[in-house]
């Protein structure tokens, strides 16, 4: 046998002598459990079984998950900014768009204060 044969013999022989006495333990606990013992009594000798178990199978163990947490980002976030001015830039132009091709009116035109009068006088007067 070569020395991995070897080592895997003596773990085999490590986890049965293990999973047997975590068995006699369970025995135990169940006995002690029938015959009304003390609740102290019947969990210690479960918490030395599955102790046992944890040990033969470290592999059963499950380790705990690292919490996530954000990270602070380290400098400017310039896709947040972005995102943000390119809606704003494409609104301003599509407003200058607007006026200036006159559909909201006729900014060109210089207004003096008697068309003003003239224009907003209340009633209006037949022509």
């Amino acid at each position: 046998m070569d020395s991995d044969q070897i080592k895997r013999k003596a773990r085999y022989e490590h986890i049965s002598h293990n999973l047997e006495f975590a068995s006699q333990l369970y025995k135990k606990a169940a006995n002690s459990l029938q015959s009304g013992e003390d609740d102290q009594h019947y969990y210690s000798f479960v918490k030395e079984a599955n102790h046992l178990i944890d040990e033969a199978f470290p592999e059963r163990l499950v380790a705990q998950k690292q919490q996530v947490t954000a990270k602070p980002s380290v400098g400017f976030d310039w896709k947040l900014f972005l995102k943000v001015l390119i809606p704003i830039i494409l609104v301003l132009i599509t407003l200058l768009i607007l006026v200036f091709s006159g559909t909201t009116g006729d900014m060109t035109k210089s207004w003096n204060s008697e068309e003003i009068q003239k224009n907003t006088a209340y009633p209006k007067t037949a022509p």
